[in-house]
């Protein structure tokens, strides 16, 4: 459940960045996601939350920041989503507990716009310019 909040944080704060931009479309979202955080949980939460919102049909660019645990045990690796009991991960060589902070596990990068007053762009050319920061 955590993802579903998380992605509604993020719907949020794109539909206040372009509120000062209206009319526009939103051609796509581009965000960071942690290693931790499920694709395919992200993928079906922005679809849900968004359905029936100006942000319907945009497309969501993900960039991965993988999370690397290094253990007392010596064991270095990138630590995933499927690897997590809850809000922990279990060393698999040591079964040291490794509490997981997940603040930062999405963060809102940029949205790019089309002004609705403006003439469609190409096919196959980039419309809008990347706008807003980070959540």
């Amino acid at each position: 459940m955590h993802e579903v909040a998380a992605v509604g944080e993020l719907v949020y704060a794109v539909l206040r960045v372009i509120e000062a931009h209206q009319p526009c479309r939103v051609d796509a979202v581009r965000v960071q996601r942690g290693s931790t955080f499920a694709e395919e949980a992200l993928a079906q939460a922005w679809r849900m939350l968004t359905e029936q919102t100006p942000l319907a049909g945009a497309t969501l660019d993900v960039e991965v920041t993988n999370h690397v645990v290094d253990c007392a045990c010596g064991i270095e690796r990138t630590m995933l989503a499927e690897e997590l009991i809850g809000h922990m991960w279990v060393c698999p060589n040591c079964n040291h507990v490794e509490e997981i902070d997940e603040h930062d596990d999405l963060t809102l990068l940029g949205v790019t716009l089309t002004p609705l007053d403006a003439p469609a762009p190409p096919v196959g050319a980039g419309a809008g310019a990347p706008v807003g920061g980070g959540r």
